[in-house]
């Protein structure tokens, strides 16, 4: 096959695809290749290890239709604390359902469908201590910090966790008394 007649494949192929929802277009492919008589998990695989989409370190065994599950996610970053268990939650969010600002409700529903229990209660003390961590930015709405970012990506590596970058802290100044007159 020459390289003119692979682009025109690609081309004719691309533009067949395109206007479809992302999961449909897996399915056409997957079928495609079983019909050819090629290994559909190991195309998987290969996607699931190139995609930035689809989390580190994620194979074919964790995903359910090429969506990975809450619950695999949370077990294959394994947080030790609520802090973690919320930028688990907001990663997931960002990774699968592209949303990078989050409310109370939506991350209770990751870390309930992960299997985990959520603590409605105390939600507000963990969400700022996260952003005192500086795992989520420090603004009205929740969004997870790049650091946040590379915290839960480098999840469950604890070794590694040492070279993600932190933010600086800010310092409160210590407020100089009053001159006396």
């Amino acid at each position: 096959m020459t390289k003119d007649s692979i682009a025109q494949t690609v081309t004719s192929i691309y533009s067949s695809l395109s206007p479809l929802e992302k999961a449909d277009r897996q399915r056409i492919v997957s079928a495609v290749l079983m019909l050819l008589g090629d290994e559909v998990a190991e195309v998987k695989k290969s996607h699931n290890d190139n995609s930035t989409r689809t989390g580190k370190g994620a194979s074919s065994s964790d995903s359910v239709d090429g969506d990975m599950t809450e619950k695999k996610f949370f077990e294959l970053k394994s947080p030790n604390s609520k802090l973690e268990e919320l930028a688990v939650a907001a990663r997931y969010r960002e990774l699968y359902a592209d949303a990078n600002k989050h409310e109370k409700a939506d991350l209770e529903q990751v870390v309930k469908a992960a299997r985990r229990n959520f603590d409605s209660k105390n939600f507000n003390r963990d969400l700022d201590n996260a952003k005192t961590k500086g795992l989520f930015n420090r603004d009205k709405e929740i969004t997870l910090s790049y650091s946040g970012q590379g915290y839960v990506d480098a999840l469950p590596d604890r070794e590694n966790l040492k070279n993600v970058a932190r933010p600086k802290a800010k310092r409160k100044s210590a407020k100089k008394p009053a001159k006396k007159k």
